[in-house]
């Protein structure tokens, strides 16, 4: 606010000296300066009217004619008003006659276009500002908005992630396995890897993937010899790359779940990370049963939320569903650390 002051104060300045020196005739400063400090106060309420009252009163909601009636009703009346000091001036300082009239004052076409052109000048400039002011409190907003909403999606995804890997950790209890204390520390360490990065927008591929491989050895324990996992990874440098967290393991959880969902026969997942053209190039399938699949799982939404937020419209992703395959590809840029 006290730099809007600061803005408006260097303005006038500028236009006193501007309408001094339009206002001036052969080099008759002092004249000059006087006319301008009697005129410029017409100037100052009109440009404060239009816009600071008329322009959001009127224009901006859409009631043009009277915004044009008032400002036409304005411009009149501060003719008006210079008519006045004019008649004033004729009749206090050049005594009657009109050849004594300082020469700014004998053109009133040419007083009031200076006039007015400086009140259309200040309120383009306060126009724009103003725009300037609310774009950019329209794009925090936005920008706050999605991040509530990003941190809302985070936020269920959590949740259902422990919800299958505790069942799963229940299931091995019920069994009395040896195995269970390895898999209590891996998902210990899912667990510490969600509370530390869920928060954050972009994480090293090399960490998502580490921490994939621990999902799949706790899920793993469920399905037993059922379970037939294939991957292809093809990337130079997983350190250096950078994705949004829990991507991986929200594809993944989404196979498990729909290729285990009531399927008595070999569970088969694929997944690939593929490096070309500084694109990186996701691709996970499942099997499953004909009718039990739901393409639109809350896992594969909340992804495609979290693509949106990051990459805006610069992502590819696809789904595609054959032969008892469901299958989906996320192309996205390459970001490196």
């Amino acid at each position: 606010m006290k730099q809007n002051y600061l803005y408006h104060i260097l303005f006038w300045l500028l236009s006193f000296v501007l309408c001094a020196f339009l206002l001036s005739y052969d080099n008759n400063w002092k004249e000059a300066l006087l006319l301008a400090i009697i005129y410029l106060p017409i100037t100052i309420v009109s440009a404060y009217l239009i816009s600071n009252y008329l322009i959001p009163t009127y224009l901006l909601k859409g009631r043009k004619g009277r915004f044009v009636v008032y400002v036409i009703y304005l411009i009149i009346s501060a003719i008006f008003l210079t008519l006045l000091i004019n008649t004033l001036v004729f009749i206090l300082i050049a005594d009657l006659q009109y050849n004594l009239m300082p020469p700014a004052t004998r053109d009133l076409a040419i007083l009031n276009t200076v006039l007015f052109l400086i009140v259309f000048l200040f309120v383009a400039i306060n126009s724009i500002e103003k725009w300037r002011k609310t774009e950019n409190e329209k794009n925090e907003a936005i920008k706050n908005m999605a991040e509530a909403e990003l941190r809302f999606l985070k936020s269920q995804l959590n949740p259902h992630f422990l919800f299958n890997t505790m069942n799963n950790l229940y299931a091995l209890s019920l069994k009395k396995s040896d195995k269970a204390p390895e898999m209590i520390l891996r998902l210990s360490a899912l667990l510490e890897y969600i509370l530390e990065n869920s928060k954050k927008d972009l994480i090293k591929l090399s960490d998502e993937i580490k921490t994939l491989e621990d999902y799949i050895y706790v899920e793993s324990f469920r399905f037993g010899d059922r379970l037939v996992i294939e991957k292809s990874i093809q990337v130079q440098n997983t350190e250096i790359i950078i994705i949004p967290p829990l991507i991986l393991i929200t594809l993944m959880e989404n196979c498990f779940k729909h290729a285990g969902k009531n399927n008595i026969e070999k569970l088969s997942i694929n997944y690939s990370l593929q490096e070309t053209d500084d694109k990186l190039k996701i691709s996970f399938s499942n099997n499953f049963i004909e009718g039990e699949h739901n393409p639109k799982a809350i896992g594969l939404k909340n992804i495609e939320s979290q693509l949106s937020y990051i990459y805006k419209q610069d992502y590819e992703l696809r789904k595609t569903v054959e032969n008892g395959i469901f299958k989906i590809e996320i192309t996205i840029p390459i970001k490196r650390k």
